[in-house]
């Protein structure tokens, strides 16, 4: 079995170890681009831990919107999810609901704008180009489950073996299960959505993936963008190389003519999934040195895989982002926190 890391990179384990800190103290066509100015400065602050959601007429995945001047600002210092690996950035998160949606607003410094798995064209042939990409990661409890409640993602986290290859993530127990919402910067943000994964039981010992499957689909989500002895990219957006990003219905097929040394194609054909995986819309942009994401969704999808939000019940949830990676780089907010209704 490979060592950690690169078990971990290959299964995109920082969704698996979401907020394994514990508690310490204390559409299928992307959204449109908006300024990514920061939240008003008159938004008020939230209780400590809390995120309160405020209700309005109807929410939007606008990152502007005026009210978002009104939603409490919860204001999170995340920290490393592993020893003597660096802490991380404020993530500011802001709520707000009508009858039937949830739109969940985070934003948070980020130097660079990330590539995962893109490829480079030096005038003669294609290589990789190192770097990973940017998240953000919610994760509810789908049922009542009071381990949760009091210790947050840690009561989901199976980290005590000596073996780091034996850590995993989810639930000893089939009747509790979790739902995870991974947004991700190059796979899911610029198709319009985030994605909708589940936490269960591990099915299989030798894969601690197994344990976090995505939500059920019919179609859609992302492919790797490359050629069958994986020498190059097989597609390009009708863009040419400024495109960052290349949706699956818009692909045609590199033409190498049209690139100069130096130019860059996506690593990824995108296109929103069909099914549960895509319930959550999401607009995103990183400009001036951070990210703005929105995040919408049901508060009841009627889909098992998924927590029902049903307010004013309050609703225990962990968070975690990444800066350019995955695995044990995440930071994470080190307490447990609540979604309250207002």
């Amino acid at each position: 079995m490979k060592k950690l890391f690169t078990v971990l990179t290959l299964l995109v384990m920082a969704a698996l170890l979401v907020a394994c800190g514990g508690s310490a103290p204390a559409v299928s066509q992307p959204a449109p681009a908006a300024d990514a100015s920061a939240a008003p400065a008159a938004a008020p602050a939230s209780a400590p831990n809390t995120l309160t959601a405020i209700k309005v007429d109807a929410t939007s995945l606008d990152l502007n919107a005026d009210y978002w001047s009104k939603a409490p600002v919860l204001s999170i210092d995340t920290k490393a999810a592993k020893e003597g690996n660096p802490d991380g950035p404020t993530v500011m998160l802001q709520a707000v609901y009508d009858g039937d949606t949830i739109a969940i607003r985070g934003e948070w410094a980020d130097p660079t704008e990330s590539l995962k798995n893109a490829w480079q064209w030096d005038g003669t042939a294609f290589s990789k180009v190192k770097g990973d990409e940017d998240r953000l990661m919610l994760v509810f409890p789908i049922q009542n489950n009071a381990e949760f409640a009091s210790k947050g993602c840690a009561a989901a986290c199976h980290n005590t073996s000596d073996n780091e290859d034996e850590w995993w993530m989810g639930s000893e127990d089939p009747a509790l299960t979790y739902d995870a919402w991974h947004g991700k910067s190059n796979r899911s943000y610029p198709a319009g959505y985030v994605d909708d994964k589940w936490w269960s039981v591990l099915k299989d010992p030798a894969d601690p993936g197994s344990s976090r499957p995505g939500d059920a689909k019919e179609s859609g989500g992302e492919k790797a963008n490359a050629t069958e002895d994986g020498t190059g990219p097989m597609y390009m957006s009708p863009e040419g190389p400024k495109a960052k990003f290349i949706m699956a219905a818009d692909a045609v097929p590199v033409d190498t003519s049209l690139l100069s040394a130096g130019d860059i194609i996506p690593g990824y054909i995108l296109a929103k999934p069909v099914g549960s995986r895509g319930d959550i819309e999401a607009n995103a942009v990183w400009a001036d040195g951070k990210w703005v994401v929105v995040m919408r969704r049901a508060l009841d999808t009627g889909h098992e895989d998924d927590v029902a939000l049903v307010p004013p019940k309050p609703v225990p949830f962990g968070m975690s982002v990444v800066d350019n990676g995955g695995g044990l780089m995440h930071t994470i907010a080190p307490d447990v926190l609540t979604l309250e209704w207002k």
